[in-house]
């Protein structure tokens, strides 16, 4: 919950949900008034934009179960396909690249692929550094979508770097040469030439 905590820092109302809300509560409270617990169809309801960290493989389910409350929505993803714990659709993923496969499951909602590449403990201690901030790559087909999540990295404590479309999430996906990477905008516009 570290790096979702960066969010209420700044300022922002933030519902962290659960499919139950209760073993969460306590932790939440901690936060103040701008946190609150709730379920993930009130959390749907409430946000304009929802960040979404889930195994992956439930990514089918809750698009199934939640497929209008997504519609429109602006979703930051951050999920990874671990073939390990997500089964099949790691593959899917693989192949058809995790951008668009998000955008398969979460039909209608605005994809932005972010916060992926390392885990919230890295994030956490990486938010508001001193000097060069850390880079978080993104990438989206909407680019309204994609000016207001550059917005909620810079609040989380990072610089934003646009990869461009969802398409291009491959090249911070887990495995790929910008995964895992706690480097500066700079560094991964550099790495980026080399790539394409």
């Amino acid at each position: 919950m570290a790096q979702w905590a960066l969010w209420v820092k700044a300022g922002h109302q933030v519902l962290f949900s659960s499919r139950h809300p209760e073993e969460i509560k306590s932790l939440v409270d901690g936060l103040g008034p701008l946190a609150r617990a709730g379920t993930v169809k009130e959390a749907l309801a409430f946000g304009d934009v929802v960040f979404i960290g889930v195994p992956y493989s439930a990514y089918p389910q809750i698009g199934k179960d939640y497929a209008q409350e997504f519609k429109g929505k602006i979703v930051l993803d951050a999920g990874n396909a671990v073939p390990a714990r997500d089964g099949e659709i790691s593959k899917e993923a693989r192949e058809s690249g995790i951008g668009i496969t998000s955008a398969k499951y979460l039909a209608g909602a605005r994809i932005v692929r972010a916060f992926n590449t390392m885990n919230y403990r890295r994030l956490a201690s990486n938010a508001n550094r001193p000097g060069a901030r850390m880079a978080i790559p993104i990438a989206g087909d909407d680019k309204d979508a994609l000016t207001v999540a550059s917005g909620l990295v810079r609040d989380a404590g990072f610089d934003p770097v646009i990869i461009g479309p969802l398409e291009s999430a491959k090249y911070f996906a887990q495995g790929a040469p910008l995964y895992g990477q706690d480097i500066t905008a700079q560094e991964i516009q550099q790495r980026l030439k080399t790539l394409r």
